[in-house]
Formats: structure tokens, C-alpha cells, sequence
């Protein structure tokens, strides 16, 4: 009976890990804004109301570049490294998944749309490759600096946990109950 217990937690903590949000999983889609830009604030609180329409396979990473300088150095390294035209090489909202950059988010659906479609079609795709991560390390590694970044909307990993941490609580009192009838 023990061996049949163990069994069971063994399965269910499969299950409740596998369920659990990977970050390293997901689509990341770089956001690259100023600091009071009117562009970008109408672009943050366009995807804020649409987030339900954005699948959890994607996350959105905002770093401000007017005044951090750090972030500045990012985003220009990656301009580079993209070969954007001189003439928007300052531009922002500038947004980059994988290999590929669009430039300006006007907060509306079409500018929406056309991001979130350039970011699905990297799920599960393994073409699918993060250019930002390996060259904030070359810098990291290179100038010693950190970046600030935030996600662009809360995500609810913490409250998932805790779903799935009581489901489990549950379940394993639902087999202790019944292990522990038997025996009487």
C-alpha cells in the first residue's frame, strides 16, 4: 500500500511540474520604449486591455531606453545587429522577436495583429531563436552592465502555483482517505 501512496505522489508531482509555466518555453517578444512616449504608452495600454488575446506561449519584455542608459546600449546593439535604416534607428517602440524588428505600435488591432502573428508563428518552431538573451550577455560580459526590464502585464505564475499546490494537497488527502478506510 505504501509503494501504491508513493506511486501516486510520484505521478502527481509529474503532473503538477509539467503543468507549471516555463519561461525558457515561451516566445519572447522584446519591447523597446521611451519614457513618457505617447506612442508607447497608447501601444502598453492597447496590448494591457487585449492581453486575453495573446497566448500564454508568448511573453512581452519592455525595456525603457531614454533614460536608462544600460537599456539604451541594448537597444542599439541590437539595432545594429538587425541592420536597421539609419532613419529609425532611434525610433521607438521598437520590437523584436527572434531574428525579425517592426518599428512603431500605434495601439491599435492591425499593428496588434500583425505582432502577434510574427510571435506565433515561432511557437514550437524550431527556427525559433533569441537574439536578445545572448546579446545582453555579450554585454553584460563585454561593459560589466545589467539591464532593468518588466513584463508588460502581470502574468498569474504565482497564483497557477498555488492552483496546482492545492489541487495536489487535495488530491493526496482524497488517496490518504481512502488508504486510510481500508484499513479499518
Amino acid at each position: 500500500m505504501k509503494k501504491f501512496i508513493l506511486l501516486i505522489t510520484l505521478i502527481l508531482s509529474v503532473f503538477i511540474l509539467s503543468g507549471c509555466n516555463k519561461e525558457d518555453d515561451k516566445v519572447k517578444i522584446y519591447f523597446f520604449r521611451g519614457y513618457n512616449c505617447s506612442h508607447c504608452e497608447s501601444s502598453i495600454e492597447y496590448i494591457n486591455n487585449h492581453k486575453s488575446d495573446i497566448p500564454k506561449e508568448i511573453e512581452i519584455i519592455t525595456y525603457e531606453v531614454w533614460k536608462n542608459p544600460n537599456n539604451e546600449k541594448l537597444h542599439a546593439a541590437l539595432v545594429d545587429k538587425l541592420n536597421v535604416e539609419d532613419k529609425y534607428k532611434e525610433s521607438v517602440p521598437f520590437l523584436v522577436i527572434s531574428d525579425e524588428y517592426q518599428i512603431g505600435l500605434d495601439g491599435n488591432l492591425s499593428d496588434f495583429t500583425e505582432l502577434i502573428n510574427k510571435a506565433k508563428k515561432y511557437i514550437n518552431n524550431p527556427d525559433y531563436k533569441d537574439i536578445v538573451a545572448p546579446t545582453m550577455t555579450e554585454l553584460q560580459k563585454k561593459e560589466g552592465i545589467k539591464f532593468q526590464s518588466s513584463t508588460l502585464y502581470k502574468d498569474s505564475t504565482v497564483a497557477t502555483y498555488i492552483v496546482l499546490s492545492i489541487f495536489g494537497v487535495a488530491v493526496l488527502g482524497f488517496i490518504a482517505l481512502i488508504v486510510f478506510s481500508r484499513k479499518n
